[in-house]
């Protein structure tokens, strides 16, 4: 009997070490198959989105690489550019991967296979892709139970925040603008509907005044008289420099086009970080708790 039961723990465990040791295959967000032998241990984020759930995983040590506009982790070699891609660079790095942005990123991969490197491609939308890509990324770094609960308590504080705004009447609810400018250009790009920004605008309990438009993933440029017609209570500019966090505010405030807007007559112009605001990532559910709490101070 004891040899049986012997038997039964040596066949279980070499079961065990058979199904672990088989590779992983996924799907990435532009339907490509991705084969992976092992964990990655190797990895270069070409997104800045991809790093901010690399670190919310606590797997960032294993990021060789990352592009010269990465905020979220600065430890890593620097590899140029989005687009294009350094390519010579990233062979030097030997990474077991490349993670890359869907859209205008997409080109990059068929660069990255001619020179036989894996490219991974996330590409999320909305809030619950944002949980969809934190439980994949979990996934590929053996890491399921970590990226399950990371997701759900997320999702938990999203929701806390969605129902409280849900009781805030209608006619309560604040007019708002998403206003990124570029110097010497008088298009201002803001979020229309489709756009993770709009929905994050919704949830925290405000009215997006571009909702009614939408353009590529739901961004779309408007002109200043856009913004005169409509009056937003509120305005949101973005900054992507914590030392320019007040100085984006000012230039905007001092516009003349806008002195009598009723934003800036009330100093309801906010600043808020550019590098959440215009990736769909895991800090954008902190970026909701913040807009509740500039929309509606003191609820």
């Amino acid at each position: 009997m004891r040899k049986v039961f012997l038997f039964l723990c040596f066949f279980t465990f070499i079961l065990s070490m058979m199904i672990f040791s088989q590779p992983l295959t996924v799907i990435d967000d532009l339907g490509r198959v991705v084969i992976f032998d092992t964990t990655p241990n190797r990895v270069i984020s070409a997104a800045p989105l991809v790093t901010n759930y690399l670190v919310k995983l606590g797997v960032e040590s294993k990021i060789v690489g990352v592009t010269d506009f990465d905020v979220f982790y600065t430890k890593a070699e620097r590899i140029g550019y989005l687009v294009p891609l350094n390519i010579e660079k990233i062979v030097a790095l030997n990474p077991d991967v490349v993670f890359l942005f869907g859209g205008f990123q997409a080109s990059e991969v068929e660069k990255l296979e001619k020179v036989n490197l894996r490219a991974f491609v996330v590409n999320p939308r909305n809030f619950e892709d944002i949980f969809r890509t934190l439980r994949l990324l979990g996934v590929i770094f053996n890491l399921p139970e970590r990226s399950r609960e990371i997701s759900k308590k997320l999702r938990e504080k999203l929701l806390n925040l969605a129902k409280k705004a849900y009781q805030i009447p209608l006619d309560e609810r604040p007019r708002v603008f998403y206003a990124s400018m570029y110097p010497g250009s008088k298009e201002i790009w803001t979020c229309g509907q489709g756009s993770f920004l709009n929905e994050a605008i919704a949830l925290a309990g405000g009215v997006n005044i571009a909702s009614g438009y939408t353009g590529p993933n739901g961004w779309l440029s408007v002109d200043p008289e856009f913004v005169i017609r409509n009056d937003p209570d509120v305005i949101l500019v973005p900054y992507f420099d914590p030392t320019s966090k007040e100085k984006v505010v000012e230039n905007f405030k001092n516009m003349k086009i806008f002195k009598d807007l009723k934003a800036v007559k009330e100093n309801k112009v906010f600043p808020i970080d550019g590098n959440i605001a215009s990736t769909p990532g895991p800090d954008l559910v902190d970026l909701v708790e913040l807009l509740y709490k500039l929309f509606h101070a003191g609820r």
